[in-house]
């Protein structure tokens, strides 16, 4: 499966701002995107509060 081209959803984003810290405006500002979006407006959104792909696989679990 191909990230790039996957749709992420709000309940995704929620699944995922349980595994990471940020501030309650950080995590406003990942929630108010229009969902569903593409994986690169997600994983730019996510950059942009600080949190990169790979802090992300990392809490997840998995290996970059």
């Amino acid at each position: 499966m191909q990230l790039s081209r996957s749709v992420i959803t709000r309940q995704h984003v929620v699944d995922l701002l349980r595994l990471v810290r940020l501030r309650p405006e950080q995590e406003a500002r990942l929630l108010a995107l229009p969902y569903p979006v593409d994986f690169a407006v997600a994983a730019a959104a996510f950059e942009s509060v600080g949190v990169s792909l790979d802090t992300l696989t990392d809490r997840m679990g998995g290996s970059p």
